[in-house]
């Protein structure tokens, strides 16, 4: 029976009632993210699985079909494909339960006493899907083409500056200082040590299975870029707002688990995670304020404010550790982030 009205494909219902389901299966929406994308859980006694819904084949579509089977191959913990019809922009796929990270660790705004051991569990997973890195990468030449490079970078620092600055802010004009910092931030981001990346590794993109097994979603974004964007997606998230004395601990916890930082000491990579951060972070603010006031999705304007605050940490980390850094970039983001 289905409980909201949607039009499944005649194939998914083909592999459904093929595989166990009956006619009346239940329907039931999941809530979904910024993407415009649309998810359904479908029931039928101890059978489940999840439908994705798109409201057009473009390359995201493609790209998660094709990743799925390529990243579960290198054994990495991705949801199975079981069908897809292009038609109808639906791909039927594995249900990873209904709990993500961020209902595990929060609860009426208070962290869940099992918060450092999910995280823990959630970083060694991440260590794992970038130890693969190399291998898949040798496999799949045009993931490591896909590179998340100076020009993508600077996409989100001008999306940041148009979205956040300028149409949230009232910041007429942005100084010049400001943009050789955005300029020279991409710079340096892109030169980081590249391996897998997921792209949105954030808390609502992280499920926590019912046996506890830790396993991502919405990974179409993939693509070969620095080793501590995701760590910082992960760590600064707005949606979760960990404390920072706690940042520190699940950062210590990365650096001395993860075999791809052992060339730099620990003062190195922090200060590299920092600037992937800001980046990050910056990225995240452009897109709370775009989605709120352009696209209208307004569960999003309360994500602004956390944001700022993050961003703001995460600028008085960086300030405390850079080595050079100009006054009016300091004087700036003082500005923007009070």
């Amino acid at each position: 029976m289905n409980t909201v009205e949607l039009n499944i494909s005649d194939d998914i219902k083909k592999f459904l009632l093929s595989h166990g389901y009956a006619e009346d299966f239940s329907v039931t929406p999941i809530a979904g993210a910024g993407s415009g994308r649309k998810y359904y859980r479908i029931q039928s006694g101890s059978r489940v699985s999840v439908l994705q819904e798109s409201a057009k084949v473009d390359d995201d579509f493609k790209r998660f079909v094709d990743f799925s089977k390529t990243f579960r191959d290198f054994g990495l913990p991705v949801p199975r494909v079981y069908a897809v019809d292009e038609s109808a922009c639906q791909v039927l796929q594995e249900d990873m339960g209904t709990q993500t990270l961020l209902d595990d660790v929060l609860s009426d705004g208070k962290f869940s006493g099992s918060t450092r051991i999910l995280y823990q569990e959630v970083i060694d997973t991440l260590n794992k899907w970038q130890k693969a890195s190399s291998s898949l990468f040798a496999s799949r030449t045009d993931l490591w083409l896909r590179r998340f490079d100076y020009a993508a970078l600077k996409w989100e620092t001008d999306y940041f500056t148009e979205n956040y600055l300028k149409a949230h802010k009232g910041f007429a004009e942005i100084p010049d200082c400001m943009s050789h910092f955005f300029a020279t931030l991409a710079l340096v981001v892109d030169a980081q040590p590249k391996v897998l990346m997921h792209r949105d590794f954030q808390s609502q993109n992280i499920m926590v299975k019912p046996n506890s097994e830790i396993a991502f979603v919405d990974f179409q974004g993939a693509r070969r870029g620095s080793m501590y964007y995701d760590l910082a997606s992960l760590l600064w998230d707005p949606y979760v707002s960990m404390p920072v004395s706690m940042v520190k601990d699940f950062f210590d916890y990365w650096y001395h688990s993860s075999s791809k930082v052992k060339d730099f000491s620990k003062e190195e990579a922090w200060e590299a995670f920092l600037l992937a951060s800001l980046q990050r972070v910056m990225q995240a603010m452009g897109a709370y304020c775009f989605l709120s006031k352009v696209k209208k999705i307004e569960k999003f304007e309360k994500y602004i404010e956390p944001g700022r605050i993050r961003l703001k940490e995460v600028f008085n980390e960086f300030k405390q550790v850079a080595t050079v850094l100009d006054p009016c970039v300091s004087d700036f983001m003082d500005k923007a982030l009070a």
